[in-house]
């Protein structure tokens, strides 16, 4: 028998450090497979610092203008304009980073495969109701938890946060 077809009424949200994220397609849908999330980028936020996790993922610009940053065969970071309709496609392992370089909030849908990343955002994340996406955080996050939840999701940084 198969299982009927859930239309996504996109009111599982999280704050997760300074981004709106909500959960579109649950793991729990795709039996573990994939998981699809929509996430709100603030103006000159998002994760710049190169990292690496085992899962791959595939970003779709939605609206704004993001920098995506990658590393070249000798490994010197490179970064690349990626305007609204732009999608970028990031191998599991592979270094990587985005930042929103507008002036206003952006919107990304992102595909990650497996689901893995889905107990990453509800571990680093908070529940919350505000639908505009705009909701601020209460402070400065709990560096020590952050690494501690990267770490135990197998998310590893090139780059030390500058100082």
């Amino acid at each position: 028998m198969s299982k009927p077809i859930v239309l996504s009424d996109h009111s599982d949200r999280l704050r997760v450090m300074n981004e709106v994220v909500t959960v579109l397609v649950s793991g729990k849908q795709t039996g573990g497979k994939y998981a699809v999330f929509e996430s709100i980028t603030q103006p000159k936020d998002g994760v710049p610092l190169l990292h690496t996790h085992p899962h791959q993922e595939t970003f779709q610009v939605v609206e704004g203008t993001y920098q995506i940053f990658g590393q070249d065969g000798e490994g010197n970071k490179t970064a690349t304009l990626a305007p609204a309709g732009s999608i970028v496609h990031v191998p599991g392992g592979a270094p990587h980073g985005f930042l929103n370089v507008g002036d206003t909030p952006g919107k990304l849908v992102l595909t990650v495969e497996p689901a893995s990343m889905e107990g990453f955002f509800r571990d680093l994340g908070t529940p919350i109701d505000d639908a505009s996406g705009l909701a601020t955080s209460s402070g400065p996050p709990d560096m020590e938890e952050v690494l501690e939840t990267c770490a135990k999701h197998g998310v590893h940084f090139l780059e030390a946060p500058p100082q």
